[in-house]
């Protein structure tokens, strides 16, 4: 009886420890396995993050390829409009040259090119002031987008810095979780092997302790059997006594009143 209470004690106290080395073991384990899920969450989601980056990039870029050909198509519009106030300006000069040293009958047709050209010199200046207005606002424009591109651009050398940390994290972790897989299936196989056998050995020290409850009624019964046996034996010793006293009691009273 008391080695099977040891036994019981030491698979109790076996179950336990492996036990808490099971908990310690899962807790190690859900660790590696967070870490392992945000490394691999962080990761796709600098994939993502890259991918619409580069759109955007790709876009800032096509915007800005196309006011950077506007820009110029409208600095060359602008040049020609210069070079066409220079000719006519030229033109002017050379009419107005002849007015003042040409026969009197050509006068008034020489005034009325004049008037022509400088009507002409307004009309290609206000296209020139049009064309420097919108050159203005495209080279903001461009201004803007060279800023989003270098931002957008940042963000990407940032993620690439990142991106090692991320994949080195997932290296260690899935090799962590490698090795503390199989150990806490294996504890768990062990805690369950001590419990069965604490459970045999509870239920082996139960069946003991209920053998022994009968041979100790069984004892009790024949021990007070013998005990009532040895009162009555007593009993009846006792009783022929008194007789014999009582007999010659009698005997000493008759011989005093004979002596009377």
């Amino acid at each position: 009886m008391a080695s099977l209470e040891a036994l019981a004690k030491s698979y109790r106290a076996k179950k336990s420890m492996v036990s808490k080395l099971r908990r310690k073991g899962e807790d190690r384990l859900r660790e590696t396995l967070s870490l392992k899920r945000r490394s691999s969450s962080g990761l796709a989601s600098l994939e993502r993050k890259k991918e619409s980056i580069s759109r955007q990039i790709g876009h800032v870029l096509q915007v800005l390829n196309q006011y950077s050909s506007q820009k110029e198509s409208i600095a060359r519009l602008r040049a020609e409009s210069e070079e066409r106030i220079r000719r006519e300006q030229d033109v002017r000069d050379s009419t107005r040259q002849q007015i003042d040293f040409g026969p009197a009958e050509e006068k008034a047709a020489a005034e009325e090119r004049v008037r022509l050209v400088e009507e002409k010199i307004v009309e290609l200046q206000a296209g020139i002031r049009e064309r420097e207005a919108a050159e203005s606002r495209l080279e903001r424009m461009i201004k803007d987008l060279e800023r989003e591109k270098a931002r957008l651009e940042a963000q990407v050398k940032r993620q690439s810095l990142a991106r090692p940390k991320l994949v080195e994290q997932l290296r260690s972790s899935s090799k962590a979780e490698s090795v503390l897989r199989p150990h806490v299936e294996t504890l768990v196989r062990r805690e369950e092997q001590a419990s069965r056998a604490l459970q045999s050995a509870v239920k082996r020290l139960v069946e003991a302790a209920a053998k022994r409850k009968p041979a100790r009624r069984k004892g009790g019964r024949t021990a007070a059997r013998k005990a009532r046996r040895g009162k009555s034996k007593v009993a009846r010793g006792s009783k022929p006594k008194a007789a014999g006293s009582r007999t010659k009691g009698g005997a000493r009273r008759s011989r005093k009143r004979q002596r009377r």
